[in-house]
């Protein structure tokens, strides 16, 4: 079925218009909630529901040529949403800085510093935390994470090194010593 005849039957309200539109266009749903819920396949699902229903509701609103697109913004602001309304459980998974440990000492010092850098990034002011996770945790591009969090490019960058040299001050505060660049 053509996108345009999927339209016309959303817009009067025939399920199989939905049906269609979901058939036609789950992958990329799915592809989206994946990339920004990166492990949490149950929220990734709830979010692609969320999503068509949004389009059920939404119908009248969509145009030819920008469904595809639509879809795609609603799906990764309301996975991107999802990840602010949890921020408080993300500070950082268990195994991200967990670098293989071949010891019990190794792995009880990756568990301090997973616990150290947790509270070095919950003493950044909360757009800085987030814009600090979706570029150095999540490998966003700064300009990315700027765009969708509505921040100007240039003050992403300085919120980015003014995060790092805050950072930086906080593991030397709790004694941790690293070369400067």
């Amino acid at each position: 079925m053509e996108e345009k005849e999927i339209l016309d039957r959303l817009r009067r309200g025939d399920p199989v218009g939905l049906e269609a539109l979901i058939d036609r266009y789950a992958p990329l749903v799915c592809a989206v909630a994946a990339r920004v819920l990166a492990g949490r396949r149950e929220e990734q699902e709830e979010i692609i529901s969320d999503v068509f229903l949004a389009a059920w509701k939404d119908r009248k609103k969509l145009r030819p040529g920008q469904v595809k697109g639509w879809l795609a913004t609603v799906a990764r602001n309301r996975a991107i949403n999802r990840l602010r309304d949890r921020w408080e459980e993300l500070p950082l998974e268990e195994d991200a800085l967990l670098l293989s440990p071949d010891a019990p000492h190794v792995e009880a010092e990756q568990g301090e510093l997973r616990e150290i850098l947790a509270r070095a990034l919950s003493s950044l002011e909360k757009a800085d935390r987030e814009l600090f996770v979706r570029h150095y945790y999540y490998g966003q591009t700064v300009a990315r994470a700027a765009e969708e969090m509505g921040m100007n490019l240039s003050t992403a960058k300085t919120r980015l090194r003014r995060g790092r040299e805050h950072l930086k001050d906080y593991l030397r505060e709790v004694g941790y010593e690293f070369a400067e660049d």
